[in-house]
């Protein structure tokens, strides 16, 4: 059997792979695939320019792109009449990547033979021909503990190393302990932050062993490793500086 990938990311090309390994005849489509993701894929997966090169061939199709507003209804009835008859389509990416009235138009045809999701919508629910599961394939019990141990173990690192894992509003900071007390410093993404920053641990005769400085948007940290007199006087002077937020000395 011949099946088609739309999207070959980190997901669409291990279920290319696995595909092949399977003995199956495998058809990539992604035009904005990636160095590292064009890297990791077979050989034997045979990559099409358009959708057009590939759906007329595939018995079944499989998709893996994140939802935007230009793969909004990426199956559709138009990309639909382009298929083989007796196509089965999977979808475990986005529920609106399907346009799911065309797709139950075209179980009707008998142009889609099945459709496999994680999605149940209400139209889809009862309808021959469609396989819906819940979307919480990853919430098993194991999963659950691995993530709760994970969160702890981020927030303990922040609490007493300063290290930033994982955060949605700022940058990922990991640095090493090099000896003395450890300042970090949550501030403004602005010109000249460094220089300020130092020309106060100049002025307090600090030895600066490792330092490093991250930013994301309109957010920066900066975290450094200092020997000599680092105390609260330091802190209320580093927290004096129009563009700091928060000023920790651990």
């Amino acid at each position: 059997k011949t099946i088609g990938v739309i999207g070959l990311g980190a997901i669409g090309a291990r279920v290319a792979n696995a595909a092949v390994a399977l003995g199956m005849e495998v058809l990539g489509y992604d035009p904005y695939i990636s160095i590292d993701a064009a890297w990791s894929l077979s050989r034997s997966v045979q990559h099409c320019v358009t959708l057009g090169d590939m759906l007329p061939r595939c018995d079944y199709l499989t998709i893996h792109v994140p939802y935007l507003p230009s793969t909004k209804n990426t199956i559709n009835a138009q990309t639909l009449a382009m298929c083989k008859d007796g196509v089965r389509v999977l979808n475990f990416a986005r529920g609106e990547l399907v346009d799911n009235f065309a797709l139950l138009d075209a179980l009707g045809t008998g142009k889609v033979a099945q459709y496999f999701c994680d999605f149940p919508a209400e139209e889809l629910l009862g309808v021959k021909g469609v396989y819906c599961t819940p979307h919480l394939g990853a919430s098993t019990p194991e999963s659950e503990t691995n993530c709760a141990v994970m969160a702890a173990n981020e927030l303990s690192d922040y609490l007493k190393n300063g290290n930033i894992t994982h955060s949605v509003n700022m940058p990922e900071v990991h640095q090493p302990r090099a000896g003395g007390k450890r300042i970090c410093i949550i501030h403004k993404n602005e010109p000249g932050m460094i220089s300020q920053i130092t020309a106060l641990t100049t002025e307090a005769g600090l030895n600066i062993e490792n330092m490093v400085n991250k930013s994301k948007k309109n957010m920066a940290y900066t975290m450094l490793d200092a020997t000599g007199a680092v105390d609260g006087r330091l802190a209320k002077k580093l927290a004096a500086i129009p563009a700091v937020i928060r000023v920790r000395i651990l």
